[in-house]
């Protein structure tokens, strides 16, 4: 079975205890290189995470005639990308085991970002328990992403930003859910101050409550 194949086995069989998912793995990868040593087949994958933290992953072909340089990094990279499986696992036991749970959390971030909408004049943010399924997942992986380590309030519009662009939607002048356009939808640094302060007041609270 491929990673989506048991991702969407667990969602049927609703098992929806915290754990780890393929998303939460790709949302604390920061950047990727690769380098093929001359003369061979054996490629690295460096990722390197949010936090600083790298992971490598190695392929080699046994036979030189088979060596394709696209395959080689796939297949490093894939390699390098397990081994983040192994540190969150041990991250979220942990959290588990010592934190207050994600769901309150998240609940606790989206009504905190709620009743800043409000007093920015946007009355369009429904309540947590009439949010939409997407929208209470969306701050269930923030509160993942802060949970696993000191990452700065821009981490958490990266991941958002991944999270809009995987689902199909781009930038746009005014937020259109029909057309799928957002004007968040831009590096961190070119947010309005007040777009800014929704990351900051997320991840305090987190920190907070964490």
């Amino acid at each position: 079975m491929s990673e989506q194949d048991i991702e969407n086995e667990i969602q049927r069989k609703g098992l929806n205890a915290p754990r780890l998912k393929p998303a939460n793995i790709d949302a604390v990868i920061a950047s990727e290189t690769y380098h093929v040593f001359p003369g061979t087949t054996l490629t690295i994958c460096c990722l390197t995470l949010l936090n600083g933290f790298t992971v490598t992953g190695e392929s080699a072909a046994a036979s030189p005639e088979n060596f394709d340089e696209e395959v080689g990094r796939r297949i490093a990279r894939e390699n390098a990308r397990n081994k983040i499986w192994q540190l969150e696992g041990y991250l979220l036991r942990q959290r588990l085991y010592q934190c207050v749970p994600p769901e309150v959390i998240a609940r606790a971030c989206h009504e905190v970002n709620r009743a800043y909408c409000e007093a920015l004049g946007d009355h369009s943010q429904p309540s947590w328990e009439d949010a939409p399924a997407w929208q209470r997942e969306s701050a269930r992986m923030g509160v993942d992403l802060h949970m696993m380590g000191d990452f700065g309030p821009e981490a958490s519009h990266i991941s958002w930003m991944k999270q809009k662009v995987d689902d199909g939607w781009v930038y746009g002048p005014e937020k259109n859910p029909e057309k799928k356009e957002h004007p968040c939808l831009v590096p961190f640094d070119q947010l309005p101050r007040e777009q800014q302060a929704k990351d900051f007041i997320f991840r305090a609270v987190v920190h907070a409550l964490k």
